[in-house]
């Protein structure tokens, strides 16, 4: 079907390109950056029906892409823009299409889909680490480094150790592991806007990324971007503006589960956020150019955030 290409970005890690459909509502293509190390996870038939056996609640569900060329997968996705696209640009959760009741009404849907996503056996074809706590792990135990940057250089030497072993735990196999995201940030956040897509709830990119992984990495991947975020934007917004997106995605993760995965997820998503920081220092250095001195602005939140996660 052929379309009119309305926006398209990249790093080295990963290229977007997205098109405006005849009949409404867009297409997203998304390959493996040049520099990518590795290709997304090959969506076997059992991790389709794993995503599929999860409920699609209303405000938002997952959704997996088809196979094309050059290891690229496609979405046929509700909007034009990401979650990321809306809050940078128009800076703050009150950005969001119907504002900021209605992001937190879709991060809520976020963290369902989460718990249950989390709640579904592990396919044998899942058990493998995520990409991302690999890349992570490598760079955390001296194995690469990100544009000639150290972890040291970017986070200072006392976040290391504490990001090296909860990392270390991230991709090591374990009986507590859970089928993940692997990576549900608000770049794969796509939501219904007010450019003429269709009504009806947003959509997560899914299926990339899926994986074996402690539970608190997806939910702390998240909310680790929105304290990125509020923190970027400084006195821009409020800072109560940030933390309601960030209460949403924890009630509906931990919604009716007072004990168990959900509950030591909540405990522990402070480790998935300083892991999800911490990467983004990384892949910032590594993968856009020229951009170490950007890569030290997330390194000094990381630091901070690792700092309240191991108290």
């Amino acid at each position: 079907m052929s379309g009119t290409v309305v926006d398209a970005f990249g790093t080295g890690l990963l290229d977007t390109t997205v098109t405006a459909l005849p009949g409404g509502g867009h297409r997203w293509l998304r390959r493996p950056g040049p520099a990518s190390a590795d290709g997304f996870t090959p969506l076997a038939d059992r991790l389709r029906e794993a995503v599929g056996a999860v409920p699609a609640g209303a405000p938002v569900r997952p959704l997996l892409g088809r196979p094309a060329p050059d290891g690229a997968r496609i979405y046929d996705a509700p909007g034009r823009h990401s979650a990321a696209h809306w809050l940078i640009t128009g800076g703050g959760p009150h950005a969001a299409p119907g504002g900021a009741r209605a992001l937190a009404d879709v991060l809520r849907g976020v963290g369902a889909l989460l718990a249950a996503l989390h709640r579904q056996p592990v396919p044998d074809e899942a058990r493998r680490p995520s990409r991302a706590a690999v890349r992570l792990h490598r760079w955390l135990s001296g194995r690469t480094t990100a544009a000639g940057a150290t972890p040291a250089d970017l986070l200072g030497a006392e976040a290391v150790g504490p990001l090296r072993a909860w990392a270390a735990e991230a991709v090591q196999p374990s009986d507590g592991h859970v089928l993940s995201h692997g990576a549900p940030g608000l770049g794969a956040l796509v939501l219904p806007g007010p450019d003429g897509t269709p009504d009806g709830p947003a959509a997560l990119l899914t299926g990339e990324d899926l994986c074996a992984a402690p539970p608190h990495l997806d939910l702390g991947w998240m909310v680790g971007e929105l304290v990125e975020l509020r923190w970027l934007m400084g006195c821009a917004t409020e800072p109560r503006d940030w933390q309601q997106p960030v209460d949403a995605l924890l009630d509906g993760y931990g919604s009716g589960h007072a004990a168990g995965p959900a509950a030591r997820a909540r405990e522990s998503h402070l480790r998935g956020g300083a892991l999800r920081i911490a990467l983004h220092a990384h892949d910032t250095a590594a993968y856009l150019p020229d951009s170490v001195g950007q890569a030290r602005l997330y390194g000094v939140l990381a630091t901070a955030f690792t700092k309240e996660a191991a108290a």
